[in-house]
């Protein structure tokens, strides 16, 4: 009976909210040991912070050079128009103008593509901006890296307001959550971001030339990948509320249409004005609002699922 009454009591204050100063002072240890990590983490980046501007920096050349082997093809295609029509070429490349003019020309050719021709580097407004860059660079780096441990922490502040049950919810999907934040993460920097700003430069090639600058890459860069980062993560939010009975997955499919008007309106808010990034946005979300329905039906309680069927 003794024995009874104790696992009764210790099962009763393992359920226990906590009261608001307690909060508090969970909120703050969370965020000291956060800030800690992060702190480690930048002077580790700071100390090589030349390949990582390099790294940062790929996304953009892969665009650059995607763009110059488009002007090369244009180059080809304006050579067989002028070879047709006997008219003069106005883009060549180097080995099919001495091919066609001679050595002669060519002077005046390198001049005309350097106007067109795609920068290998991107240029700062200010002398300043470098150094800015390389401090936004080396802070965003961290949180990538701590992302984790930062992300353990807040999952370990909200669990300290939950019951067990729902506590243990927090520890079973948390692997997920981080591997699904650092998938966003690299959708968009391998995906997203050379692609966006290859399609966006493609659409006035040959009228303006492309200069990229280092603040606008970098706003346009963090923007996009944390944005996919954050989306990543709506399957493993969708499974947590079907698992809790607080959502049911057949309120998540009834919902579907208004999902995918949300969707392509996030994505219009957070890229920039073309259908390709909107899209590049949107159908990840699209998909993953479908993953978390399926999921959802999975984890849901057995009365929860079996009414969805």
């Amino acid at each position: 009976m003794v024995e009874h009454v104790t696992e009764k009591t210790e099962s009763d204050e393992d359920d226990r909210r906590m009261t608001l100063g307690e909060h508090l002072e969970e909120l703050r240890m969370r965020l000291f040991r956060s800030a800690i990590a992060v702190a480690v983490v930048f002077c580790a980046c700071w100390s090589y912070r030349a390949p990582l501007t390099d790294y940062i920096f790929a996304p953009y050349a892969a665009a650059a050079e995607r763009l110059n082997a488009d002007l090369d093809q244009r180059a080809v295609e304006a050579i067989t128009l002028a070879e047709a029509e006997d008219a003069p070429v106005e883009e060549l490349g180097e080995e099919e103008w001495r091919e066609w003019y001679g050595e002669a020309g060519y002077p005046e050719l390198k001049v005309l593509r350097s106007d067109l021709r795609v920068p290998d580097r991107m240029k700062g407004d200010a002398a300043s901006h470098g150094f800015i860059f390389i401090v936004k660079m080396c802070l965003f780096v961290s949180l990538f890296l701590a992302g984790p441990l930062i992300l353990w922490q807040a999952w370990m502040f909200v669990a300290a307001g939950l019951y067990r049950k729902e506590r243990g919810v927090v520890y079973r999907y948390f692997p997920f959550s981080t591997l699904l934040f650092l998938g966003g993460v690299l959708f968009g920097y391998f995906v997203m971001v050379p692609n966006a700003l290859y399609f966006l430069a493609r659409m006035t090639l040959t009228q303006i030339q492309y200069f990229e600058s280092v603040g606008n890459y970098w706003s346009f860069f963090v923007t996009l990948t944390l944005a996919l980062g954050g989306v990543f993560q709506l399957p493993v939010i969708m499974m947590a509320l079907a698992k809790l009975d607080i959502v049911a997955p057949a309120t998540f499919a009834k919902f579907r249409p208004h999902m995918l008007v949300g969707s392509l309106l996030f994505a219009a808010i957070i890229t920039p004005p073309d259908p390709y990034t909107q899209m590049m946005m949107a159908v990840p979300i699209a998909i993953l609002y479908e993953v978390g329905i399926w999921i959802g039906r999975v984890v849901a309680p057995k009365s929860v699922a079996d009414s969805d069927q």
